[in-house]
């Protein structure tokens, strides 16, 4: 199954190295979480949880500027096949969930390849309101 048809299954997920803080992290599963923009990923031999976020169901003029050959490490030549999801710091109260704009996880939608970029070009933080003006 590839990453284009999550929905609610289970998908394997590689990232090839590891993602940072977590380089030992090679494997994961990622799942939709019910109809939303919400995904968790989680690591397949370990205890790693996170939880992801589609960010344009949020921040709809969100644009990364990546050099092409950041993405070589999962094959990612067409743009068109990448998802880009955001990791979530979850709070008790939802006007305190945070997401990290600056380093989003790009998946390749064709071979379920993944890895963490850090955007050191824009102006994007790391600990965003998720839901502004709430």
């Amino acid at each position: 199954m590839s990453i284009g048809q999550l929905e609610s299954v289970k998908t394997t997920v590689m990232f090839p190295e590891g993602i940072p803080g977590f380089e030992s992290v090679r494997v994961c599963s990622i799942e939709r979480m019910e109809e939303g923009p919400f995904y968790l990923l989680e690591e397949e031999a370990g205890d790693l949880s996170l939880v992801l976020v589609d960010p344009e169901a949020f921040f709809h003029d969100y644009r990364l500027t990546v050099k092409p050959d950041e993405l070589n490490v999962i094959g990612l030549c067409d743009e068109t096949q990448a998802k880009v999801l955001v990791i979530a710091t979850l709070a008790e109260r939802p006007e305190d969930i945070r997401v990290n704009l600056k380093a989003p996880i790009i998946l390749n939608k064709q071979n379920a390849q993944a890895c963490q970029i850090i955007d050191t070009h824009g102006t994007y933080e790391t600990r965003v309101p998720l839901f502004v003006g709430e």
